[in-house]
């Protein structure tokens, strides 16, 4: 892995940045969340002695500069935790709020109390760590730096940051060891000078100093961002330098400026005003970064900006205030146990003590009310959802029929807690299978291990394949299949007074991303006992006399054909001609009167999508045309290579992540369905064909060429700036509206189907190939890993087309933007060249594109402007460090060359 790489923490899974923490960053945040409780008590406790001591600093700005640095680090810590640069934004400020606590833990161990917690605690320097949190924001923020010499450079500085910090930390730890261990006092006094000291002192001189030379480095990196994304980051940071400039800029005058600090202590007034002119701009931190963050989405928005986020941080804070007085009032009376009780309330401690009564005291009169507001403010449904549920129980007895009961439930469910989907399955006490009579959902057969996990459970089962501790994973494969394909998170069991199973209910996720809690879960469990009523009073009326149960056998009367389970095929029929698809029962079709094959597919995905017409065959599967049931448009279906259920969760996550990114030259991906193991991504359908199929009608004019660049470069960046890689740029991957609008397509999923293979089944593919196929045969998609000491065929590692793949990528480095800009401007070159810009064998292609052996584009094009020979020549070049480094620079060379070539370009012979 690249050093790069290595220090930002990122791994590469299906195409897609995957945040893999740093070690600093997780191990730092947990003592530095510790001290900063403690640190928070300690301000309590001695704020009485304290307070008023040092005429020119209010000591009341320790505990609230503490609990505003410290509440603005959960936001970013507990709601970004995928995203790199929240975390480490969150990071700067949690460890610069315990500098705000070092000194209330220093005066109450000087005072005696409060044990050796909280001196080890005060001895716990995490602000030492601040420049190297912030250096790591700034390599991050808005994006990576657009050159590799930078880029190495800002790494640099943030390796520097973290040995300065280490060693800053350790030292001082060795300087609270030394004070308890006999003959320690030269260590003491010899350690003295890395103590942290405001106004001198080599601490913070370094500290601050690092600290404050990453702030220029932001504001030019600003620079080379996307218009709207400067917009956001410039407000970013006239936000970061209205709360932290003064501050900073004031604590660097007292460290470097001669004679600033002693004059100002001459002077108490003036240096009172001057502190609380510089630190009140930063008691807005709480309310400027949620602001940047969660109203302008300077961070990523669906790590962060989720308004389930928003809800949980809003309910946990009226908690606290209910809670928290209540643990520092106990907190006080046990270090002043001693003391007689007169004097625990008299004095200045009166007014603290009766703030935090106060406060605990409301928090636990309105704190009801209080969530109830809350929940009306952010989810006026949720409010609701208790009396919706609660009247659903009344209004169930009055229900006759199992399909009239499915309708109510379902619809007042999905009302009620907004899911993704929703169904209710009834028993068919004939065939004992479990369907839907709404047609949302796949049937279920009664007598399968699943149904009898799910009558196990008198309680709702949580549908969670990714715990290793889940009991559904010791499941057959088909049924696990099952869950997947309902997309059900949830599932209610309908039990009979006899324990058997009557029906289900199964719930998708909630839209609003929370989870199901304890009260859903109740308010479920009786509306599924009153379900059981109506469907057993259903039962005895259907059933005949001769036959309690389904599980009991029919009479010899009753068994009739129509009685007996279906044996019905729920593949669809395909025509091998024109691809038309029909239903299972058809035999020919109309159209071409050919004799119809069985589909990979089904003609329609229960209550989702209807397959029609086969349109192509790709690399990865086959794609057909459809119609969404739901919302009445067209839709392009692709169906990949079949997976575990659980590999089919991570895909759906992927396609989610994939779908939440918006931009006009990018495919909408809808979502991902799955159909007995087989993923399904649904996309937008482009009928203005391939840039595949228009170079192969002839080349492309360079004015065309270079405004196609350009659109796909600002996708490339949008994709990028999400943390995707496309790793499969290719011109079959581009398609166009009927409008000629070009869309890059098959992002984010591509490179996860095969990042899923296990690697027994990689060199089992491998051995096989080499077995039985020609050595310079390999497939034009694969997923290729570089194994230079063999002469046999590259090994499997990552994914991407031959042709189109980087130097690098055949080198085996890791996945990086830089093999989506390579693959680009080959497509670029191929436009113009009107033909493969690599062809032959696949091993010549493997030599020349290792080696960097692009041909001069100025002699196989010699009819082009001469600006675009220098842009092929830059933008291919052997030597990473002179190619773009990212979407936005590629972007800015494309619109230089489209400036400078003429309007009209003949097309040559």
């Amino acid at each position: 892995m690249s050093a790069l790489s290595a220090a930002s923490g990122l791994s590469e899974r299906g195409g897609r940045r995957v945040l893999r923490s740093p070690l600093a960053t997780r191990l730092i945040p947990p003592p530095a969340a510790c001290k900063l409780a403690l640190g928070l008590i300690a301000f309590c406790l001695t704020y009485q002695r304290a307070a008023g001591r040092v005429p020119h600093f209010p000591y009341v700005f320790y505990g609230l500069f503490a609990a505003a640095f410290g509440a603005t680090a959960a936001l970013l810590l507990l709601g970004g935790r995928e995203d790199s640069r929240a975390l480490a934004l969150g990071g700067f400020f949690l460890v610069t709020a315990t500098a705000w606590c070092n000194r209330p833990l220093s005066d109450l161990h000087r005072q005696g109390g409060g044990g050796g917690l909280f001196a080890l605690a005060d001895a716990l320097e995490m602000d030492a760590f601040m420049a190297y949190f912030l250096w790591a924001f700034v390599r991050d923020f808005p994006h990576p730096a657009p050159s590799i010499l930078s880029r190495r450079r800002i790494q640099l500085a943030v390796r520097v940051s973290a040995a300065v910090g280490l060693l800053l930390f350790a030292l001082n730890l060795l300087r609270f060891a030394a004070e308890h261990v006999p003959g320690g006092a030269g260590l003491w006094a010899a350690l003295g000078g890395f103590v942290p000291q405001r106004g001198k002192g080599i601490y913070y001189s370094l500290v601050l100093a690092l600290t404050g030379a990453a702030f220029p480095l932001l504001i030019w990196k600003a620079r080379f961002a996307q218009r709207a994304e400067q917009r956001r980051a410039r407000l970013f940071l006239w936000l970061l330098a209205f709360t932290f400039g003064p501050m900073l800029a004031e604590v660097l005058l007292e460290l470097f400026a001669p004679g600033y600090r002693d004059f100002t202590l001459r002077h108490p007034r003036l240096k009172l005003a001057t502190v609380v002119g510089v630190l009140l701009p930063g008691l807005t931190l709480p309310f400027t970064v949620p602001y940047a963050v969660l109203v302008q989405h300077v961070l990523d928005v669906k790590l962060i900006a989720r308004r389930a986020l928003q809800y949980a941080l809003a309910r946990y804070t009226v908690l606290l205030l209910a809670v928290v007085p209540g643990i520092v009032l106990a907190a006080y009376l046990w270090v002043h146990r001693g003391e007689r009780v007169y004097m625990l309330f008299s004095g200045g401690r009166v007014p603290l003590l009766l703030s935090i009564i106060l406060v605990g005291a409301a928090g636990l009169r309105y704190g009801q009310r209080l969530l109830d507001a809350i929940d009306r403010r952010f989810f006026r449904e949720r409010y609701d959802a208790r009396r919706i549920l609660t009247l659903l129980v009344e209004r169930i007895r009055s229900i006759q029929e199992s399909a009239t009961l499915a309708s109510l439930v379902s619809q007042e469910i999905d009302l009620a807690l907004h899911l993704e989907g929703i169904a209710m399955l009834v028993l068919d006490p004939r065939s004992g299978t479990l369907v839907d009579p709404r047609h949302r959902a796949r049937k279920l057969d009664a007598s399968s291990p699943l149904a009898l996990t799910i009558s196990n459970a008198s309680d709702p089962l949580e549908v969670d394949l990714e715990n290793p501790h889940s009991p559904l994973l010791r499941l057959p494969e088909k049924d696990r299949h099952w869950l997947v394909d309902s997309g059900f998170r949830l599932i209610v069991p309908i039990l009979a007074r006899d324990g058997s199973l009557l029906g289900l209910v199964g719930l998708g996720e909630k839209k609003s991303g929370l989870p199901f809690l304890k009260e859903d879960r109740q308010l479920l469990h009786t509306i599924a006992s009153g379900a059981a009523w109506v469907l057993e009073m259903e039962q005895r009326r259907e059933l005949p006399q001769t036959q309690r149960s389904w599980r009991d056998p029919l009479a010899p009367e009753d068994a009739t054909p129509a009685s007996l389970p279906a044996a019905a095929d729920e593949h669809a029929k395909e025509c091998p001609k024109c691809g038309a698809l029909h239903a299972s029962f058809t035999v020919f079709c109309g159209t071409c009167s050919r004799r119809l094959e069985r589909a990979h597919v089904p003609y329609v995905l229960p209550g989702r999508f209807r397959f029609e017409q086969r349109i192509g065959i790709g690399g990865m599967g086959i794609v057909y045309a459809g119609s969404d049931l739901a919302l009445g448009r067209h839709v392009a279906i692709k169906t990949l290579r079949r997976v575990s259920p659980e590999e089919a969760m991570l895909l759906r996550r992927e396609a989610r992540t994939a779908a939440a990114v918006a931009h006009p030259h990018l495919a909408s991906i809808y979502g991902l369905e799955t159909w007995r193991g087989t993923p399904m991504l649904v996309m937008e359908i482009l009928e203005g064909g391939t840039l595949a199929h228009r170079i192969a009608k002839g080349r492309l004019p360079a004015v065309e060429t270079m405004e196609l660049g350009i659109a796909m470069a600002d996708a490339l960046a949008q994709l990028h700036a999400a943390d995707i890689l496309h790793r499969d740029v290719k011109p079959s991957n581009i398609g166009y509206t009927k409008d000629g609008v070009p869309k890059l397509m098959d992002f984010g999923i591509a490179g996860a189907m095969l990042e899923l293979r296990r690697e027994s089944e990689l060199e089992r593919e491998d051995h096989e190939d080499e077995d039985d196929e020609d050595p310079d045969l390999v497939p034009p998609v694969a997923v290729w890993r570089d194994d230079r000491g063999s002469s046999l065929s590259p090994r499997l590692r990552f994914a991407g087309t031959l042709a189109y793949l980087s130097p690098e990528a055949l080198q085996g480095e890791p996945a990086d933007p830089s093999f989506d800009l390579w693959g680009l401007c080959i497509v670029l070159y191929e436009t113009l060249l009107g033909r493969k810009v690599f062809s032959g064998a696949d091993r010549q292609i493997l030599e020349r594109v290792r080696s960097g052996r692009v041909p001069d584009f100025a002699q196989v094009c010699p009819e082009h402007a001469a600006d675009l020979g220098e842009f092929f020549r830059e933008a291919l070049h052997r030597s990473l460090s002179r190619r773009p480094a990212s979407a936005y620079e590629l972007r800015r060379r494309l619109e230089e060359v489209r400036k400078r070539l003429p309007k009209t370009v003949l097309p040559s012979p």
